[in-house]
């Protein structure tokens, strides 16, 4: 079967609003098991989602150009300072360039979000945020931090640097206007897949949503959550429905939206550096 034709009904399809592993049945029930894989079948969906149109490759323009210049090698330097262990790929990262209907998506959802806040129609104090970042076990000082006025002449103070394999630990934290509702962390060793997410996270938030809003959790709550993998996987789509939990539309691409990204998370590392092994007490708490 032609990749167009197989894009083409895969958009329709998932349009129509049918899961990834609807679509994939049905294709396999017409064409046979080797006409797609799921995975593929996920790929594109989880594209169309974030607002793509086409259904043509990503054109390809050869090797990719290398530009060195001293403001790349000093933010590559700064990069590396921060987090000693970061790996290469994450150093190549290039800002993902949105197309017009990614970046028209982002005004549309914000506008409508906006909207419904002030029309009353949603409440700032029924959206539950979650979100994952890493803490480090050790505080050090950023590079913003550690400026300091030294007499000419002299040396500046000495920066502590992060070694490699530095312990540090995964945070899960759900959050509302009033408080944490859900802190849950990664054992050592763990990935976080979207069984994982719905398993130990989803539903321990939603137990304790319905211990502490018993009345209202299925009717009034709205999940904000990101677009990483494990969120948009069936398995979760699934169990949120089976909750009734609505989900708030998260634009591709934008970190920005969500407080954890912009608030929560630097406002928590900060904190924690001014208390010896706080990250360890959270850990035995939890």
């Amino acid at each position: 079967m032609d990749k167009l034709c197989l894009r083409s009904y895969i958009k329709t399809r998932f349009l129509l609003g049918l899961t990834a592993t609807q679509i994939h049945d049905e294709l396999t029930t017409a064409y046979g098991q080797c006409v797609v894989a799921y995975r593929t079948v996920a790929h594109w969906i989880h594209r169309f989602s974030s607002g793509r149109e086409s259904l043509d490759d990503d054109p390809r323009s050869g090797r990719r150009l290398s530009v060195i210049t001293q403001q790349n090698i000093e933010a590559v330097k700064d990069l590396v300072n921060d987090d000693p262990h970061i790996s290469i790929d994450i150093l190549l990262t290039l800002p993902h360039k949105l197309t017009s209907a990614q970046r028209q998506r982002r005004v549309d959802i914000c506008i409508e979000n906006l909207q419904k806040i002030e029309s009353g129609a949603w409440k700032l104090c029924d959206i539950v945020t979650g979100d994952e970042s890493w803490f480090y076990h050790r505080k050090i000082k950023s590079k913003q931090e550690s400026k300091a006025w030294v007499a000419q002449g002299t040396s500046p103070p000495t920066e502590l640097r992060r070694q490699q394999f530095e312990e540090k630990t995964m945070f899960i934290i759900f959050f509302m206007t009033n408080g944490p509702l859900l802190i849950h962390h990664l054992t050592p060793g763990t990935s976080i897949n979207a069984k994982y997410y719905r398993d130990e996270c989803l539903k321990s938030l939603v137990e304790n949503l319905y211990r502490k809003r018993p009345l209202s959790t299925a009717n009034y709550v709205k999940l904000h959550h990101d677009n990483a993998r494990p969120h948009m996987n069936d398995i979760v789509f699934n169990y949120l429905k089976e909750e009734k939990i609505k989900v708030m539309a998260h634009p591709p691409y934008l970190p920005d939206l969500a407080p954890s990204d912009f608030w929560l998370f630097s406002c928590l590392k900060r904190s924690l550096g001014t208390y010896p092994d706080a990250t360890n007490g959270i850990i035995s708490r939890w």
